[in-house]
């Protein structure tokens, strides 16, 4: 099983896969899939004798060992492809991700904004941005991205963007409109039958990530109105497949301790501590901080 960066959300996370296969090279078995390793050859040379042909490698290197959790050495490639390509705005965007998960903010804000200067209206790039302002509490400049990210293209889908900005607006504390931002991602195109499993396809499973991200979300809204039956059914959902995150894990384990289930809550805390012990949640748990 793959280890994902600790500091990136699920809603972020979700289009990791669609720009790792924009970037493939179409060589078989390279693309990026559930439970893939990370990259084995990183100190061979690219073959390419183009500078642009070794920073697209570099490039795919480092969305690849970003997707393996492996945050470090994907800033490290990011950079190379950037010092080989300066106007890669896809690598700008890989090593803003990269920071993210590392928890360098103002790093990280330096590359969205090197990344938007080059490619204005992408969906991915604002919604991302627009993430990395909200997590810092700066809502009304996050809210303006991820709003403005609803209306441009994107290779995320307007149901990630929505989750995005319900997500944030839920931070903010507005719920009204959290449920409604939410409410319209899950009433999107969704993922086909199958996709929560473990065979599903790339496209099918980007979709299902932001569909579990969103019910994530909104479990957590209803969590924070202490509707505890309809916050359990959103959790329960989410961490019953393959894409349960920290945050419905952990949510799930909040439900399970107001509600005095011992057994629920231990087999959630299980699960969160041994796929993401470096996450915010474990830390929550860790600090005893139940109603935050």
């Amino acid at each position: 099983m793959r280890r994902l960066p600790a500091g990136l959300p699920a809603v972020v996370l979700a289009g990791l896969a669609l720009l790792t296969a924009c970037q493939s090279t179409g060589t078989p078995g390279t693309q990026g899939t559930p439970g893939q390793q990370a990259p084995q050859a990183r100190d061979a040379d690219p073959a390419p004798a183009d500078a642009h042909q070794r920073a697209a490698l570099r490039l795919q290197l480092a969305s690849r060992y970003l997707q393996a959790g492996q945050s470090a050495i994907a800033l490290d490639e990011a950079r190379q492809a950037i010092a080989l390509d300066p106007d890669l705005t896809d690598a700008y965007h890989v090593q803003a991700l990269a920071q993210m998960a590392l928890r360098r903010p103002a790093e990280a804000e330096q590359s969205f904004r090197a990344a938007l200067s080059r490619r204005q209206d992408d969906g991915d790039l604002l919604n991302n941005y627009g993430w990395l302002l909200c997590d810092q509490g700066r809502y009304a400049e996050g809210l303006a991205q991820l709003q403005r990210a609803v209306t441009v293209p994107s290779t995320g889908g307007t149901a990630r963007m929505l989750t995005s900005l319900g997500a944030c607006q839920l931070r903010q504390g507005d719920l009204a409109a959290a449920h409604r931002s939410l409410t319209a991602a899950l009433a999107q195109p969704g993922p086909m039958a199958g996709a929560y499993s473990s065979d599903a396809g790339s496209d099918a499973g980007s979709d299902a990530a932001t569909h579990a991200a969103a019910h994530t979300q909104l479990g957590l809204l209803y969590w924070k109105q202490g509707d505890l039956p309809r916050a359990r059914a959103e959790a329960a959902q989410v961490n019953a497949g393959r894409y349960a995150s920290p945050a419905s894990l952990w949510l799930g384990a909040r439900i399970a301790h107001r509600e005095g289930d011992a057994a629920a809550q231990q087999a959630l805390l299980t699960q969160l501590h041994k796929r993401f012990p470096d996450s915010r949640e474990s830390s929550a748990y860790q600090q005893g901080a139940w109603d935050e």
